[in-house]
């Protein structure tokens, strides 16, 4: 049985990443000054976690159930160290994170998955945890990141081909996100009602960058904007089908008092 959610301490039930016990089990290795980056031994133990757990027969074990069989693999390969490392690693983890418990016992979802695909597989498994009954706490609000990350990266993929059309010039991927982040820095925002400002100090940068005309950049990126938000729409649309078709119906959804941009991008697709 393959394994595609997990159950948090609180209720939660968000995708599980095999990823993320790779990289804890790195942060316990690298807490020896002697051990040598061991990136692909961490991904063959994390994945002999998720062997193990396949064959429990449990299609949502809770992430307690995760974390002792990654102490049990590591003193079973002999890392006994590093499975102590790897105990204080979450224990101190799950102090910081009790510090910034509300305290409320509602069903509430992850919002860091970057995927429409994994964050509908979380809001699928919440729902039938949760026996269908009453309103899916945050929908929108957790949707919505994943959504947005949806956009802005497609948004820059289309970019860095448009602007080889149409100025000649290749953008490597982090120049773009290193603009981003800057723009970010100055509380600009692609997805908001500063866009146009937004845009423009883009081109400004990319300009300077570049050293070519300020014409084409801009017509790089209404046509780069276009494409995006057309592919990111078609995503939310088939996420929502998705959701639709295991059950996810507007009635057992609470609509958010105050939205977004990234949440009425989510409300326009579904009410259309």
């Amino acid at each position: 049985m393959s394994i595609a959610v997990i159950k948090k301490r609180d209720g939660r039930i968000v995708p599980y990443d095999v990823k993320k016990i790779s990289d804890a089990i790195e942060k316990s290795f690298r807490a020896d000054a002697e051990q040598e980056d061991r990136r692909d031994l961490c991904d063959n133990l994390a994945w002999e976690v998720t062997t193990r757990l396949q064959q429990e027969d449990n299609p949502a074990p809770t992430v307690e159930r995760v974390q002792e069989l990654v102490e049990q693999v590591l003193k079973d390969r002999g890392y006994l160290q590093t499975a102590k490392r790897y105990v204080l690693y979450r224990q101190a983890r799950t102090e910081a994170r009790s510090l910034g418990e509300s305290g409320r016992g509602t069903l509430r979802l992850e919002s860091w998955e970057p995927t429409l695909t994994g964050q509908a597989v979380a809001i699928c498994a919440a729902i039938a945890g949760n026996g269908g009954a009453g309103r899916l706490e945050c929908f929108y609000e957790s949707l919505a990141p994943a959504a947005e990350n949806r956009l802005i990266h497609s948004y820059e993929a289309c970019l860095r081909l448009a602007l080889a059309l149409t100025t000649g010039n290749k953008v490597a991927a982090q120049t773009l996100k290193s603009i981003r982040l800057a723009l970010k820095a100055a509380e600009l925002s692609l997805l908001g009602p500063d866009r146009a400002r937004y845009l423009e100090r883009q081109a400004d940068l990319i300009c300077g960058t570049l050293g070519c005309d300020r014409h084409p950049v801009e017509r790089a990126q209404a046509e780069a904007l276009e494409t995006a938000l057309a592919q990111t729409r078609e995503a939310v649309g088939q996420t929502l089908l998705c959701l639709q078709d295991r059950g996810c119906t507007r009635d057992i959804i609470a609509p958010p008092e105050e939205t977004t941009p990234a949440v009425e991008l989510i409300l326009a697709v579904d009410e259309g």
